[in-house]
């Protein structure tokens, strides 16, 4: 039975329509489920977490492979009644140990505690930016695989210079090796058909500095990001001073020093971005996101 059929089954079962507004396009190709499955590369001692199960394709794959390798499988639903439906359907799992279901909002959860470090999902496309960035901000993740807006991809993938290039362009990139493993998922992968198409993408995480005051440094900067260094720097202090431990004549006097103070925001690397917040003395928590 294709994954369709099984759809319209589960349905007329639980009585649900897909709600678009909740971003519910349900992944219907197998083929795709499966890919996103071997990507994870799933190994015993593992805890993977899905973001959104929806009606549970991808989380029937993540645990016939977690139970394979010895893997653990956190599945983290919003949606009440697609919350039952898992309830119902993978009682075994849920019993076996296999799968933690928890029903609430990814976005309050806390990753650390419940100690994933590995992400296989197709997560709603309206939280994109909001996901990347608690992704980012989490120690312990290794690796992460996302369906996402091909759209919103061109963000985290964006070089210097270009219109995409944002902050968490540059945030991203300093802690994780981004890579597109396919570029294009068909619309029709997905019921109902999104107006958009997806990629798939993994983020291999080594973090370099992914504390909170970096990721502040980083959009304050690009709120002037056609400005010279030098000139976004100093329109930025009265907001920094105080949460990165600015003083404002040791600030001058480095600033003063800066090479690459002419240059403007938006042609800085991420390397170089985050090499001006350690020199101007950020307060930087860098912890390893490998084991």
């Amino acid at each position: 039975m294709s994954l369709f059929e099984q759809l319209q089954n589960l349905m007329i079962k639980y009585h649900f329509r897909p709600e678009k507004k909740l971003s519910q396009f349900f992944c219907i190709n197998e083929a795709l489920i499966h890919f996103i499955v071997s990507n994870a590369r799933l190994a015993k001692g593992d805890i993977v977490l899905e973001i959104g199960p929806g009606t549970g394709f991808l989380t029937r794959a993540l645990c016939e492979k977690a139970a394979k390798v010895g893997a653990k499988v956190i599945a983290v639903e919003l949606d009440n009644m697609m919350f039952e439906l898992l309830t119902q359907e993978f009682k075994n799992e849920i019993a076996s140990g296999t799968l933690t279901l928890i029903h609430g909002n990814f976005l309050e959860q806390d990753l650390q505690k419940l100690g994933v470090n590995k992400i296989a999902a197709l997560p709603p496309y309206h939280i994109s930016s909001e996901l990347i960035t608690k992704l980012d901000l989490t120690n312990g993740l290794e690796r992460v695989v996302l369906v996402l807006d091909k759209g919103f991809i061109q963000k985290i993938l964006a070089f210097e210079g270009f219109t995409e290039y944002v902050a968490l362009t540059v945030f991203t990139n300093v802690n994780a090796k981004v890579e597109i493993l396919e570029d294009t998922i068909e619309q029709s992968s997905f019921f109902p058909v999104p107006n958009t198409l997806s990629t798939v993408l993994l983020l291999d995480f080594d973090i370099q500095n992914n504390s909170k005051e970096f990721l502040l440094f980083l959009k304050e900067l690009f709120r002037h990001k056609n400005k010279d260094l030098g000139k976004s720097l100093k329109q930025s202090y009265q907001f920094l001073a105080k949460p990165l431990g600015w003083k404002e004549k040791e600030f001058d006097s480095k600033l003063a020093k800066l090479a690459l103070a002419s240059k403007k925001v938006y042609l800085l690397s991420p390397q170089e971005l985050l090499e001006v917040f350690n020199v101007l003395g950020g307060k930087a928590k860098t912890k390893k996101g490998k084991k």
